[in-house]
């Protein structure tokens, strides 16, 4: 009896140590459909793109190394969430790829906090949103991320390039903001640039950095900033900085320069957030297309999108 009650017991403690074993396996596949942290209100950053696939590149490199928009952002962000939680608000970064194995992407992204999504796109494959599936875009998931957090604001942090060859006339310089809802934002961005960077150390021959809002289905981070909208959340997508303008280029190569301007964008929000007022606006219908429906471009009406929702 002694002998059948131990077999039985380690009979019991298999099954568990196979049952954890499969549990840990499978921990990667359930974290990568379930966002990160808790749902508390934070101002959301957003480094754009993801290691495997930076994003802009300076044409040649500047101080001895490349300068691309992904890990310019990773080691960087850090001080412009820096400025916004020194203002008493709560802040969080995501990137929409995965955890950076190498240095120093990696070191980075510890000391920013910074939170994965762990879904890169594959050859710029573009997916719909979560909570919005007429909403279709290329690196959706960060705006999702945003609506889960219930984001008072949140900053798409990019830089922008026209050519992979080095230019130095003066760039249009842009914030983008999503229709109803981001102007006052991206705005006092522009404002705090304008300020504190361009043409103070970042030269750009005079020129200002406006805003445009970006709403059209398949247009650059159109979708992003749709899906905030719809869910009352100010967006702006960062695109003042142009990695192919030399001056631009020798600026940002310059760490107490390059924090300058990543400070800039925090008071930019700072700013914003302390002046705010009004009623949001939301997206009454989500049955109710409108430009920013998935299938209003032509670009969309050639393609497949699993998941979409075509209301057109």
């Amino acid at each position: 009896m002694r002998r059948t009650g131990e077999n039985d017991m380690m009979h019991r403690l298999g099954i568990f140590l196979w049952v954890s074993l499969l549990a840990l396996l499978l921990l990667p596949a359930c974290q990568q459909q379930r966002f990160p942290g808790p749902p508390a209100p934070a101002v959301v950053l957003d480094i754009g793109h993801f290691v495997e696939s930076p994003g802009a590149r300076t044409p040649g490199r500047i101080n001895g190394r490349y300068i691309t928009e992904c890990e310019f952002w990773y080691e960087y962000s850090y001080y412009t969430k820096r400025v916004i939680e020194a203002a008493g608000y709560r802040c969080v970064i995501c990137n929409r790829g995965n955890k950076p194995e190498k240095e120093p992407c990696r070191s980075y992204a510890e000391r920013a906090g910074v939170l994965h999504l762990r879904h890169p796109d594959e050859h710029g494959r573009r997916y719909p949103s979560r909570y919005v599936p007429d909403r279709v875009a290329c690196g959706i998931i960060s705006a999702d991320f945003a609506v889960y957090r219930k984001a008072p604001a949140v900053v798409f942090l990019h830089h922008n390039s026209t050519s992979r060859y080095w230019r130095r006339n003066a760039t249009k310089s842009i914030i983008l903001a999503n229709r109803h809802n981001g102007s006052p934002l991206a705005q006092s961005i522009a404002d705090s640039l304008n300020s504190r960077v361009l043409n103070h150390g970042m030269p750009n021959r005079g020129t200002r950095c406006t805003v445009q809002t970006r709403y059209t289905d398949a247009s650059r981070g159109g979708g992003w900033l749709n899906v905030c909208d719809d869910a009352g959340i100010p967006a702006a997508v960062v695109e003042a900085a142009f990695l192919n303008n030399r001056q631009h280029a020798r600026y940002l190569a310059d760490p107490a320069n390059a924090r300058r301007y990543a400070e800039a964008v925090g008071y930019g929000v700072v700013n914003y957030l302390r002046r705010r007022s009004g009623v949001l606006h939301r997206r009454r219908n989500l049955n109710e297309p409108d430009e920013g429906s998935f299938g209003y471009a032509r670009e969309s009406r050639r393609i497949e999108v699993p998941g979409a929702k075509c209301l057109l």
